[in-house]
């Protein structure tokens, strides 16, 4: 049986995905959760702590999902493109946790800059892991010379535009196949950053 932080987070996820971040208040989610308002605030500063955790949760998962299909690959090349097995993979298993994150983008700076802090910096590990493979590329000579932080957002950006492109349902009304796009991202960006071709 979940602790009540545990409960608190599952049950603020579901509340988060069907009404946004400001279409809860901590009353409905102590309500759905069968706690009081105080239970919640002993484990929780606000509503805006309960939907940071769960998008560091987020973020954690798909960390873990770059660096374990990341590292099942020998080449450089392909530990790349695999961030987007690691996007898809996060998209089809997870899809609360992707679903909260983006909506993270959309609304959670409505009640104003603070707190951003430690989710960004998640999202910088995230890049870094890109980062150093991309660098690693470089100097094995798989790579000729590029900005690797640019190159990370640049994979970055392709990655989640994809993901919401999928989510609105365009990709499938274009019949592009996962595996197609992903050849095809392969494929370019293999042309343009792989020596000799």
């Amino acid at each position: 049986m979940p602790n009540n932080k545990e409960r608190i987070l599952a049950v603020s996820r579901q509340l988060f995905l069907h009404h946004g971040y400001n279409g809860i208040s901590i009353r409905k989610i102590a309500s759905k959760a069968r706690l009081t308002t105080g239970a919640i605030y002993f484990h929780f500063k606000n509503k805006r702590d309960i939907y940071e955790t769960i998008c560091l949760e987020a973020l954690d998962m798909l960390t873990g999902k770059f660096r374990a299909v990341m590292g099942k690959k020998e080449r450089i090349p392909h530990k790349l493109i695999s961030t987007f097995d690691s996007y898809l993979s996060f998209y089809y298993n997870t899809r609360d946790y992707y679903n909260i994150l983006m909506e993270y983008k959309a609304e959670y700076d409505a009640e104003g800059e603070g707190g951003k802090e430690d989710i960004t910096r998640k999202m910088k590990e995230l890049l870094t892991i890109v980062m150093e493979t991309i660098q690693r590329g470089i100097d094995g000579g798989d790579f000729r010379e590029t900005n690797p932080m640019l190159l990370a957002l640049f994979l970055a950006a392709v990655g989640e535009g994809m993901l919401q492109y999928k989510k609105i349902g365009l990709l499938s009304s274009m019949k592009i196949e996962d595996r197609e796009f992903r050849k095809f991202i392969a494929d370019v960006i293999g042309r343009g950053i792989e020596k000799g071709r």
